[in-house]
């Protein structure tokens, strides 16, 4: 098959800090759509001189791995003055994968996330923002313990670990701490939610509604008080147990609350949405992210476990649906049809 004349430009940072694309999986998915694509190129985004070069270049389209340039304070909590880079692409009309801005700054702060979520009559944990000294006592605290703290931005598992759960108020004070040192960010306390946990990778697959799940359980290993925590250490040593959902009923739950999540948060392209049960079975939304690693085991992994969607077949999906925003791209439903018609 001829290649398409199209110019897909993929955009990485090498702040690790911003980064939602490694070098690794940037020259899987060049290796990849190089296969279909005429023009397939990289660039570096790590200051605006880089964007405004990317903007110059005039690409069909940008893959993106990254959501925001940060401002000076190189703060993850803080965006106030970042410059968001679906944003900056669409106020110089250039096409790129994923959500808008206003999304990604929806899904960015989790609390506005939840509170968005609630708002919409979906279920999820009751919770609130703590930073340093902002709740002096136990009585203080708007929730009962066993609560559950975790960084108020940020994904890939940062932050979290076995000293995210806390049942006293000392242990509260410590882990709001180092969140505070450690992610430059406030914290995100929540009721512990401590049943099973589910992640839906989802496709939009042509723009015209037919949104594609595919949903998985995660079991992370106990740890030393009984708990599982899905933590950036479990996900490096990669020894969590990703499987398919196997009730029907809940494999049908778990994809309805993630489809009315995505849609209340406005995602776009692709997405993936973490769930998890409390102590009665009941499922509350986690939160959302609208710029998962396309390869991980969560994304690419999940579409293989549920309907054995190659790895290849989920990236052009994502790249032909974004081109078809300014286009008439047909390489993506041409090699993937049992994905984009189901």
């Amino acid at each position: 098959m001829a290649k398409a004349q199209k110019h897909v430009e993929i955009a990485r940072t090498t702040n690790s800090k911003f980064s939602s694309m490694g070098a690794t999986s940037c020259q899987k998915i060049v290796a990849i759509l190089s296969q279909y694509y005429e023009n397939v190129g990289v660039s570096i985004i790590n200051d605006l001189s880089d964007l405004e070069q990317l903007v110059e270049d005039r690409p069909d389209l940008v893959f993106l791995g990254l959501k925001r340039l940060p401002h000076s304070g190189d703060s993850v909590d803080d965006s106030n003055d970042d410059v968001w880079i679906s944003d900056y692409l669409d106020q110089n009309n250039i096409t790129y994968t994923g959500a808008s801005a206003h999304a990604m700054k929806l899904e960015f702060n989790k609390e506005k996330a939840k509170a968005r979520v609630r708002s919409a009559g979906l279920p999820t944990a009751r919770s609130f923002i703590s930073a340093p000294g902002r709740h002096k006592y136990a009585q203080s605290l708007p929730l009962p313990f066993p609560l559950f703290i975790k960084p108020l931005n940020g994904g890939c598992g940062n932050g979290v670990g076995d000293n995210s759960v806390v049942r006293t108020f000392a242990e509260f004070g410590d882990k709001v701490e180092l969140v505070h040192i450690n992610n430059s960010s406030s914290s995100l306390v929540e009721q512990y939610l401590n049943g099973r946990e589910f992640s839906v990778a989802i496709l939009d697959a042509d723009n015209a509604g037919r949104i594609q799940v595919a949903p998985i359980e995660i079991i992370a290993s106990k740890n030393s008080r009984g708990d599982r925590i899905l933590g950036s250490r479990v996900k490096t040593e990669n020894n969590e147990i990703v499987s398919v959902i196997k009730e029907p009923e809940t494999y049908n739950a778990v994809s309805q609350l993630a489809v009315q999540v995505y849609k209340v948060l406005c995602g776009r392209d692709l997405a993936r949405i973490d769930i998890r049960m409390d102590g009665d079975g009941k499922l509350q939304f986690l939160e959302a992210n609208f710029m998962p690693a396309p390869g991980s085991r969560y994304f690419a992994g999940a579409f293989e476990l549920n309907k054995g969607t190659s790895y290849e077949e989920v990236l052009l999906s994502i790249t032909d649906t974004a081109l078809s925003r300014s286009s008439n791209s047909n390489v993506a439903k041409l090699l993937t049809p049992n994905l984009i018609s189901a």
